[in-house]
């Protein structure tokens, strides 16, 4: 996949006089900045102190239109050092463009993209190089620490001669301050996107990495350093347009698309697209732009991006993020507008076999019950009952799960709502399990000690009566992903529902909701409310 033409960007000026040695570089350092000063300088002094030989190491500096004093400065370090050449070019706005120009003058067998306000370790470009060249690696990622951000923690800690994009975390890292071998893009013709001005080096990077014979990881200390800006004026930091983020996430659900086939991995790879770039721009930037430009951005998405939406990935988004991409998904651009002003203020429970958001009359026909469940999205796999056992205070349950894949369910485990609210009671995970088919426990200790005195109770002969829907859930990293009622299908025998002889009254029944879903009703002796406090159902 190439980019925008390289004659579409502003053509830099070069300072003439550059020295060259004739010999080919090892490597070709390439930084474009723009009102970097003194952070320059540093970077640049940095790259001086590398214990690789100097005239192993060529450094490409285009100046995107400064107009403090960076360009004295690098004209200054360009008189007195032979290495470095510098190109100054009309303000553009972003890194593509001077990325390109200095892509196109390079000529080192590896090139590395090097941000003006970070700085290279002093061996860091050796280790890099002798990594690449022991193993023949088209591609190095090292690892990066981070200045100015003390909670996030450093990169790759493992060094990996021959790394998966997916299984070693390569593709969770798409910035492109990495050791390249340059054939390897010439091969692709591959260039910086010139009308992106944030999300290109993800496309870029996404196209390096499908191509490359072979990518290493080096995971020692001390390699690129980058800096968090003390204002935070990063470009990185910056708020992105919804023309930007409708480009980054288009063309890398096409270059995923294009280079995997359906399946786990190719989900995983999508992660990145529906998890991080899509959900924050269907809020601020789509309500920030144009009625126009929102009318372009949900008709490519629809067209281009959402066939290709992971059900997996639902289980992961919070609830109005996941309520936002079902609208954008299914509706049109005054959908999404309209629900990000419903979700300004607190949204209403509506009622039905779990607890579903009421979101206007137009919205609610728009999404389905279970698209506007509470606290997770439906299960993909459908938990159907085929077999139940009473006794006087316990249940068990076997429960099939039909349809769909069990890979991305993470920890499933057996719940009981109480209709009405938002809050469930964990009833605990499968005590076995054989393939598709869970065995759970249930008994009515685990609902007694969650009860509650909000409720409408109904009082039968002299007892309390409560009513709890079961559903199946899913969680991964202690949040709820997916949830699902558990169904009772109409072709269940009854020989498949044994209650144990001699009991008349037992404290758990076992009956169905009108919507055909496994419902317990539990019988206890009336007594004084006593309030416990029970975890809430959304995420």
């Amino acid at each position: 996949m190439t980019a925008s033409p390289l004659a579409a960007a502003p053509q830099p000026r070069s300072v003439p006089h550059q020295d060259a040695n004739g010999a080919q570089p090892a490597v070709s350092v390439i930084i474009s900045t723009y009102n970097s000063g003194s952070l320059v300088a540093y970077a640049l002094n940095a790259l001086q102190a590398q214990t690789l030989p100097a005239e192993l190491i060529e450094i490409l500096v285009v100046d995107d239109g400064s107009t403090d004093d960076t360009w004295s400065c690098l004209t200054e370090l360009a008189v007195q050092r032979t290495n470095i050449k510098i190109f100054q070019q009309p303000h553009t706005g972003g890194p593509s463009a001077g990325r390109n120009r200095a892509l196109a003058e390079a000529t080192g067998e590896y090139v590395f993209f090097h941000d003006a306000d970070d700085y290279l370790g002093p061996d860091a470009l050796g280790r890099l190089l002798d990594l690449a060249q022991r193993h023949g690696s088209d591609i190095v990622v090292g690892r990066v620490s981070w200045t100015g951000r003390p909670h996030v923690e450093a990169g790759f800690s493992k060094t990996v001669p021959d790394a998966d994009i997916v299984d070693d975390g390569v593709w969770r890292s798409l910035t492109p301050h990495k050791l390249i071998r340059r054939s390897l893009i010439e091969r692709l013709q591959l260039r910086f996107y010139n009308d992106m001005v944030q999300g290109e080096d993800q496309v870029f990077m996404a196209c390096c990495l499908f191509a490359a014979r072979k990518i290493s990881i080096l995971g020692e200390r001390g390699l690129y350093h980058r800096r968090m800006l003390p204002d935070a004026s990063n470009l990185s930091r910056q708020p992105q347009t919804l023309l930007n983020k409708q480009l980054t996430a288009s063309r890398m659900v096409k270059i995923v698309v294009g280079n995997t086939t359906p399946g786990p991995r190719r989900d995983q790879l999508l992660r990145r697209v529906f998890v991080r770039t899509l959900p924050p721009a269907l809020n601020r930037p789509f309500m920030a732009a144009q009625s126009a430009e929102r009318k372009e951005f949900i008709e490519v998405m629809q067209a281009e991006v959402f066939p290709y939406l992971p059900q997996a990935v639902l289980g992961e988004l919070g609830d109005r993020r996941r309520l936002r991409m079902l609208t954008a998904r299914a509706g049109e651009a005054t959908d999404l507008a309209e629900l990000n002003e419903v979700l300004r203020s607190p949204v209403r429970y509506g009622q039905g076999e779990l607890p579903t958001y009421t979101l206007g009359p137009k919205l609610d026909r728009l999404l389905s019950a279970e698209d506007r469940q509470v606290g997770a999205p439906r299960l993909a796999m459908e938990p159907i009952l085929c077999q139940a056992v009473t006794s006087r205070s316990k249940l068990t349950l076997v429960v099939a799960l039909q349809g769909g894949t069990g890979a991305s369910h993470g920890r499933l485990s057996l719940a009981g709502w109480l209709p009405g609210s938002a809050d469930f009671v964990d009833l605990g995970s499968a005590v076995s399990r054989v393939g598709a088919t869970l065995t759970f426990n249930v008994t009515s200790r685990q609902l007694s000690r969650n009860e509650t005195v909000d409720s409408e109770d109904s009082e039968v002969f002299g007892s309390e009566q409560r009513q709890w829907i079961l559903l199946l859930r899913a969680q991964r990293k202690g949040a709820t992903i997916g949830a699902s009622p558990i169904i009772w299908p109409k072709a269940l025998e009854p020989a498949a529902i044994r209650i144990q002889r001699h009991i008349r009254h037992p404290d758990l029944q076992l009956g169905t909701t009108p919507g055909g879903s496994v419902m317990i009703t539990m019988r206890s002796a009336k007594r004084s409310p006593t309030w416990h406090h029970r975890p809430r159902l959304v995420v």
